[in-house]
């Protein structure tokens, strides 16, 4: 039986109006975007700190100083460790930061005097709080890695070469069938806080969340209405494995409808600058009488 005209016409009209809808793959189910997002504006990075300090070893010291740029000593008889000290130095900007006698600090951004060229690490033998802090004119060089900021809005874009870093737990919070975080996400059966913060924060995003222990969002800030603080009951749910940051008293996980969220405090970037290098040792070396000269060296703590 032939076709009529108008049946035709009309064939063709829905074929045509099939043709005009884009198709869209099905996105994985363990890993996908949830929806787009407009490009946000970069982060501004005109300010932060030194961050990420490491040991580079042990410098030999004098009256004249071989980091000149501050100094500290720790009150009373209190000692001073690495974490004191880099941290007294990242605040006034310096870069290398020295540990002296398990008491005393210096800060500085190159070696200054002729001194500051490596010593046996024997030399720095005395531990505070189990780092190397020194000994008699004797520095525990410890210099910074990294450059840290803070993010100067919330929905500021990471710029490219820097990563979101220094996240922290939050609280347990409510989600929906419509998300509390629409950015990104990520299904494994090896979650970990570790896991699910890296993953949105190489993605761009500030806010994570855990929930039913293998579930990871992302997004930039809280939608559709979800997102309130919960009790921390309903996160109830602790990782299958890998390391969990510390979540006073929540297991970390998440729970049925309930998210464990953190949330990154900034960004930082590898130092471009060339590492200072600690100077080889002159072939004179120190007398007897510098070694000792009454330093006031506590004893290990």
């Amino acid at each position: 039986m032939p076709f009529s005209a108008s049946t035709i016409f009309s064939a063709r009209f829905v074929l045509s109006a099939l043709a005009a809808i884009p198709f869209v793959a099905a996105a994985s189910v363990s890993d996908r975007g949830l929806e787009a997002r407009a490009a946000a504006p970069a982060c501004d990075t005109a300010k932060g700190s030194y961050t990420d300090y490491v040991l580079k070893g042990c410098s030999h010291d004098s009256a004249k100083r071989a980091l000149t740029g501050h100094y500290y000593h720790a009150p009373g008889q209190d000692y001073m460790d690495a974490a004191t000290c880099t941290s007294l130095c990242s605040s006034l900007n310096f870069t290398i930061a020295g540990v002296e006698t398990g008491r005393e600090c210096y800060c500085g951004n190159s070696f200054s005097n002729g001194e500051g060229y490596a010593l046996p690490a024997s030399s720095c033998g005395q531990i505070v709080s189990g780092q190397p802090a020194g000994g008699p004119w004797a520095l525990s060089i410890y210099e910074a890695t990294r450059w840290w900021e803070k993010f100067s809005s919330p929905s500021c874009a990471v710029p490219s070469g820097w990563k979101s870093d220094n996240w922290e737990y939050l609280h347990c919070a409510h989600d929906g069938a419509k998300r509390a975080l629409t950015g990104y996400y990520l299904r494994s059966n090896s979650m970990s806080s570790e896991l699910c913060t890296s993953t949105c924060a190489s993605k761009g995003y500030k806010i994570a969340g855990v929930e039913v222990g293998y579930e990871c969002y992302c997004g930039n800030e809280l939608e559709n209405g979800e997102g309130y603080q919960i009790d921390s009951k309903s996160c109830n749910i602790g990782f299958p494995v890998g390391p969990t940051i510390s979540t006073g008293g929540d297991l970390g996980a998440g729970g049925q409808w309930a998210l464990s969220l953190y949330q990154v405090k900034g960004m930082s970037r590898a130092l471009n600058k060339a590492s200072v290098p600690i100077p080889a040792a002159p072939k004179n070396k120190r007398s007897p009488k510098e070694i000792h000269l009454n330093r006031n060296v506590p004893t290990s703590f």
